[in-house]
């Protein structure tokens, strides 16, 4: 076999290669030869068909065995021999097939590139330091969500108008150009009215409605609404008001710390460990605020060729994750008001800048020799299992039948590289 090296940019090869003629006749005659056992033609005994009438009736089924067969082998052949590590599936042309010739065929090929630099591109880095003011007011508005989410919803006894804070039960109909819009209509649908979780302006128009009121109103909708069925166009709502509830909250005392099924005795227990959450969401936020100051100062450091096809891998994995989560929620794009092709657009710059961190990440982990140990990837696990009430043997299991020890193990030496960055980073003064 022959294989010659064309290449089109630093990260992009083409691979010639060139198999002789004589393992080219030799699989030839091995595919036609397990054909004449496995093949019934009418009057031919089983393993007697001419190999003329043979090639007549299966002969395009014969090339294509014997290609695939000779590229499969031939290509992790050439990628040895090169030393060429490709980062995905190569583009292959269709060669040309001759049973006594040898076949020339090329592969083209996408690999990672070959980042230089000098421990002083990465080390001394600048950090602002982290600086955050958390208050007992900041514990104060955490503590009235949780007294909120253990509300309880009982329907309005005294009679009066809708208003900021009610819950409504609606039934809403919705029309462009007096034509009822698809997925646009819903029956006794709770809203919070000034939430804004449902449609700001369609909430607006809600308050001083009176039980079993009904209201028509129109909103226009942006040129760049999310929506690109809505963007630019106005729609006509009809909404009936069918019962106003009120939201009865807990007395915030020692009573309801211990209703929560945490270890609280106390309320001054709960505002504690509120405090404390607080704190480290506050760390968590600062130390992902220096993970990325120090990634952009790297990639204005650092130039190289970003590979187009990891790109497209992670815009892909972006857009699984969403449709993930749509599907979870029982929507369609179209249902969630999202066009796929408008994402994949604005995602593209984030998901190259996401390949390009990681490829410097993995580049400074190979320089500094840092590795995830057996012991830190049990001890994840063993945060995994604790976060979701399991034993780590259970999670252990679902991770290693899924492929996923192989994921979260690259996530832990992100995660280690940049705290090494982090650790080796310059404060100004």
């Amino acid at each position: 076999m022959k294989v010659q090296i064309e290449e089109l940019s630093p990260i992009r090869k083409k691979l010639i290669i060139e198999v002789e003629a004589e393992k080219v006749k030799s699989e030839w005659d091995s595919v036609v030869k397990n054909l004449t056992k496995k093949v019934k033609l009418k009057g031919f005994r089983p393993g007697k068909v001419p190999y003329h009438v043979l090639t007549k009736y299966y002969g395009p089924q014969i090339e294509e065995e014997v290609l695939s067969h000779l590229i499969n082998k031939a290509y992790p052949e050439a990628l040895q021999e090169t030393g060429l590590r490709p980062v995905a599936v190569p583009e292959l042309d269709q060669p040309a097939l001759d049973k006594d010739q040898p076949l020339r065929f090329q592969a083209t090929v996408e690999h990672k590139p070959e980042i230089v630099f000098s421990d002083s591109d990465y080390q001394g880095l600048v950090m602002q330091k982290p600086e955050w003011n958390l208050t007992d007011q900041d514990v104060a508005q955490r503590l009235e969500a949780i007294r909120k989410s253990h509300g309880e919803l009982m329907a309005l006894e005294e009679e009066r108008p809708l208003r900021e804070g009610d819950f409504a039960v609606i039934n809403y109909r919705s029309f462009l150009e007096d034509q009822p819009l698809p997925h646009g209509a819903a029956d006794n649908f709770d809203l919070e009215v000034g939430s804004r979780f449902f449609n700001p302006e369609f909430e607006k128009e809600l308050p001083g409605m009176q039980k079993g009121e009904s209201k028509e109103f129109e909103i226009s909708y942006p040129d760049d609404y999310r929506n690109p069925s809505l963007a630019g166009k106005t729609v006509r709502y009809a909404v009936t008001l069918n019962q106003i509830k009120e939201r009865h909250l807990p007395e915030l005392d020692d009573q309801f710390a211990r209703s929560l099924g945490e270890t609280f005795n106390t309320l001054e227990e709960l505002k504690e460990k509120i405090r404390a959450d607080l704190t480290q969401e506050e760390e968590r936020k600062a130390e992902s605020k220096s993970n990325e100051e120090l990634l952009e100062q790297l990639q204005a450091k650092i130039q190289f060729e970003t590979p187009e096809t990891l790109v497209n891998q992670e815009l892909q994995q972006m857009m699984a994750r969403i449709e993930q989560d749509l599907t979870r929620q029982g929507l369609t794009w179209e249902k969630a008001g999202l066009d796929p092709m408008r994402l994949l657009e604005k995602f593209r710059d984030p998901a190259h800048k996401q390949v390009r961190n990681r490829l410097l990440l993995e580049k400074i982990a190979q320089v500094e020799s840092l590795t995830i140990t057996p012991d830190e990837l049990e001890a994840e696990l063993q945060k995994i299992a604790r976060g979701v009430n399991q034993s780590a043997t259970l999670v252990r299991e679902i991770y290693g039948k899924n492929n996923l020890l192989a994921p979260l193990e690259e996530q832990l030496l992100e995660q280690k590289t940049l705290k090494f960055l982090r650790d080796h980073a310059t404060l100004p003064d």
